[in-house]
């Protein structure tokens, strides 16, 4: 666990290394994009980034609404989605969660996390980047990189995504929080790689604890597969 000190020096050395990733609040997107985002993030679990987005332009060719989503057949959605994997599980879920906008919250995406998690298919990562990406609001995702990150520095005290995210969500200072996800996982992916991290040259080494200790992947691999929505 980070302290208050460590936590402010991380921060003010990411900001100043990624400038372009400012720390206002960002323009939350207008409700005729909110649910085709909304499946774009349930397609994107465990899925390329290029894959989910031709998964995605072949799904939303047959529909862009929840209306028209639960006209489709389950075997309709699978067949377009199959480039982003899962598409089972996945067709399923984006099933039951487009009759639940319908049935529960009048056809629009919930704008609180805890009932964005009530949706089949979005667990706790998925819901931060909706809040995050969406409605504009200060949360940080936790993807495998920011998770990666968060462990070597000692910020992260178990292998668990879910927690490390709260951990993350609970402990950034409100002056951070707009610019904090995406100083985080740039760093995670341009210098705390997964292979051959850049310690020497890392501008928050001097608050890292575990600078050269990785992840089993085993033990990863079970925590991506459980947090994956």
């Amino acid at each position: 666990m980070k302290d208050i000190y460590e936590i402010d020096y991380i921060y003010e050395k990411l900001s100043k290394l990624y400038p372009r990733y400012t720390n206002r609040k960002p323009k939350a997107k207008i409700y005729s994009h909110a649910y085709t985002s909304l499946i774009g993030v349930m397609l994107s679990a465990q899925s390329q980034d290029k894959r989910t987005a031709v998964a995605c332009k072949q799904l939303f060719d047959l529909a862009e609404t929840p209306e028209q989503m639960i006209q489709l057949t389950q075997e309709q959605i699978i067949d377009a989605i199959k480039p982003a994997g899962l598409y089972n599980a996945k067709s399923k879920n984006i099933l039951a969660t487009s009759k639940m906008l319908l049935e529960e919250f009048g056809g629009r995406v919930p704008q609180t996390q805890k009932e964005l998690m009530s949706l089949p298919g979005v667990g706790r990562k998925s819901s931060d980047i909706v809040m995050r990406f969406v409605w504009g609001e200060p949360h940080i995702a936790v993807d495998t990189h920011v998770f990666r990150l968060l462990w070597r520095l000692g910020w992260a005290d178990n292998l668990d995504e879910g927690k490390a995210s709260v951990t993350v969500n609970q402990t950034t200072p409100s002056k951070y929080k707009y610019g904090a996800h995406m100083w985080l996982i740039t760093h995670a992916k341009k210098v705390c790689k997964s292979r051959s991290p850049g310690c020497n040259t890392c501008v928050i080494n001097k608050v890292c604890d575990k600078r050269m200790i990785d992840i089993p992947k085993s033990k990863l691999r079970d925590t991506i597969k459980n947090n994956a929505a």
